[in-house]
């Protein structure tokens, strides 16, 4: 300490130096802890588990680019030991028969659209609606009833805002035909089905709605049998737009999807993925983040490391002196390179306890400014890919992170000790070496 307080000027700076690291290294911990606790819990919103869909490098789809997972594989991952339960979707195009879609405030068809699509909904059947990714999500909430379940047949779910408009509630009829005019119908189906309303969902749009097929309020949700009439489907030619998969509670999913990759399904036109996917706008979000955080802390520690080895050479090369008497009067190289060890620690405590202070006071800030200059990039990346409408399934894989609540905990003043704990040692080690490696009375006459 003596030492410390006779050279000011070198102690100040390395104090300086430390007090950055800390700083940089716990500010940027605070916000990699944050981002990882979205990341949890998009992975509790959209379960423990892997999609099967489309492979887009191989298969573009239906004439509309919607899925053509077929029934039979399902049926075979939905097999496995350790999945435990599945949503599979399908995605027709009907008419409200009886009942008027919810419609813009100006006009968005012309006059042949609004001939053909004037009063049509997206139909969403699916085995079951409770685990569905838009509700699991958030996105849509049910507000009434009950929702669909495997055993249903003819059943619907439907906007609040449809029934409001409709005089419709829970317990009315709702029938609904196949457009002949959407490209994925094939047999241009105008078969009608009336269904039941069981449960009405509340959600609403989160972007500018470009015409009234984006709109949350037309979308009805149905059991399978129903868009399997729509479109006359049959066992064999009925197609899926996607099947969400869920495994067991403390299973290995890599291990449940390598079992699944190994079943005799054509990969070529089909592939699995994450269930994270559905919210791919937010983990690339959240991915930018940590990546952003990684390269700040390794820049930081390595140019911290580097002027603090800078200055420890020329610290030591100022003691030659000092340290071959020492060697000479039989003080240890150990007990010598421990004294340079403990000098460092005692400007590095109070640069650590001063850097706390400091990240709680800017990790927010650092967050938020990471937040949005990788929401920008997203959004330029976006652009260039395109029109993204502002459907439910558009919504929810386009959506960036709004705001990334950051707070400093113990654990980030922990790392940040270790890690300047870590290039204390590495710096001495090497300035160190050379003179260390050498006779006291070599040290000596090169000194004089």
């Amino acid at each position: 300490m003596r030492y410390c307080a006779r050279k000011p000027v070198k102690t100040l700076i390395i104090l300086v130096v430390f007090t950055i690291m800390a700083t940089v290294v716990m500010a940027t911990h605070a916000v990699t802890h944050a981002a990882d606790k979205v990341s949890d819990e998009i992975d509790a919103k959209t379960g423990q588990g892997f999609v099967l869909e489309n492979n887009p490098q191989n298969n573009l789809g239906t004439p509309r680019g919607a899925g053509t997972v077929k029934r039979a594989d399902i049926e075979k991952i939905a097999q496995l030991d350790r999945v435990q339960d599945y949503v599979a979707r399908q995605n027709v195009t009907a008419d409200l028969v009886g009942a008027t879609v919810q419609k813009l405030d100006r006009d968005d068809y012309d006059s042949e659209r609004e001939a053909q699509f004037g009063n049509a909904v997206n139909v969403w059947g699916v085995n079951t609606s409770e685990i569905a990714g838009n509700f699991r999500s958030g996105a849509l909430t049910l507000s009434a009833g009950r929702h669909l379940r495997p055993d249903d047949t003819h059943k619907a779910l439907i906007h609040e805002d449809l029934a409001k408009a409709n005089n419709l509630t829970v317990g009315s009829k709702l029938t609904v035909k196949g457009n002949k005019y959407d490209a994925d119908n094939e047999r241009q189906s105008t078969e009608e089905v009336e269904t039941e309303i069981v449960g009405l969902f509340s959600g609403k749009n989160t972007g500018p709605v470009a015409q009234r097929s984006e709109l949350y309020a037309n979308t009805v949700f149905t059991d399978l049998d129903t868009t399997r009439a729509l479109y006359q489907f049959t066992d064999e030619t009925e197609i899926y737009q996607d099947a969400n998969f869920f495994v067991a509670s403390g299973a290995d999913v890599d291990q449940v999807v390598r079992d699944a990759a190994g079943l005799s399904i054509d990969w070529k036109n089909y592939q699995l993925s994450r269930a994270t996917q559905y919210f791919s706008g937010i983990t690339g979000a959240v991915d930018g983040i940590k990546s952003v955080m990684r390269k700040t802390t390794t820049a930081t520690t390595i140019i911290a490391a580097a002027i603090v080895m800078l200055i420890l050479f020329l610290w030591l090369n100022e003691r030659h002196k000092k340290t071959g008497t020492l060697l000479s009067l039989g003080v240890t190289k150990a007990s010598i390179v421990g004294q340079y060890l403990i000098e460092l620690l005692v400007i590095a405590v109070p640069a650590c306890v001063i850097a706390f202070g400091a990240a709680s006071l800017i990790a927010q800030s650092m967050g938020n400014a990471t937040l949005s200059a990788v929401n920008a990039a997203a959004q330029e990346e976006m652009s260039r890919a395109g029109q993204f409408g502002a459907d439910m399934e558009s919504a929810m894989s386009t959506q960036t992170l709004d705001s990334l609540s950051v707070g400093l905990t113990p654990d980030a003043g922990i790392y940040a000790a270790v890690l300047c704990l870590a290039v204390i040692v590495l710096v001495v080690a090497i300035a160190a070496f050379p003179m260390m490696r050498k006779h006291p009375r070599d040290i000596l006459v090169t000194d004089a």
